[in-house]
């Protein structure tokens, strides 16, 4: 069995695996990049039920290149909750859960800077799991650069696997765009 053979049964396992426990999929929103705040959560289950949909009023503002790539304005989130108001609704559905990211560098990255700037504990989740990783090698493009496969957008990744593209860039919606992806490879078509 050739490399690209092999990662794509290992992508196939893998999600296999994360639909036969009980995984929560979870999408941030965000200021941007770097030092940035949560403006969204988005979070479901393996079954596609929403289980955290909210807006979140960051302490600064929303930039206006992030809000042309989100679609959320500072009006929308002036009356949404802060952080600290949902962190234990948030922690408790992470408590001990494997939690799937599309990028879960990045959502690991940002849940513990704005857990840190909040003096809040990090979530005390099972497992970080990244759906991104996953699906490069299920798709299988070779990126001679990095000598590894590459990266693929989620709404790229979702337009390969003929999987509809609905609220992207919207918590539950990348949420529920990375589920659908997770089926398409453990189903291993």
């Amino acid at each position: 069995m050739d490399t690209r053979s092999i990662a794509r049964q290992e992508a196939h396992l893998w999600a296999k695996t994360i639909l036969a426990g009980n995984p929560v999929i979870l999408d941030f929103e965000t200021t941007g990049v770097g030092d940035a705040e949560i403006v969204q959560i988005g979070a479901v289950d393996k079954h596609g039920a929403v289980l955290l949909d909210t807006l979140i009023k960051p302490v600064g503002r929303i930039p206006a290149e992030v809000i042309r790539v989100h679609g959320i304005t500072n009006e929308m989130v002036k009356d949404a909750p802060g952080f600290k108001d949902v962190y234990v609704r948030l922690s408790s559905l992470l408590a001990g859960a494997t939690v799937v990211a599309y990028n879960a560098d990045f959502e690991k990255g940002i849940l513990n800077a704005v857990c840190k700037r909040h003096m809040l504990p990090k979530p005390r989740l099972k497992t970080w799991e990244c759906a991104m990783k996953t699906y490069a090698k299920y798709w299988g493009q070779f990126n001679p650069r990095y000598g590894d496969f590459a990266f693929q957008k989620l709404t790229n990744a979702c337009a390969q696997q003929q999987i509809e593209v609905a609220d992207a860039h919207s918590g539950a919606g990348d949420a529920l765009m990375t589920l659908r992806l997770i089926e398409v490879m453990a189903r291993g078509s």
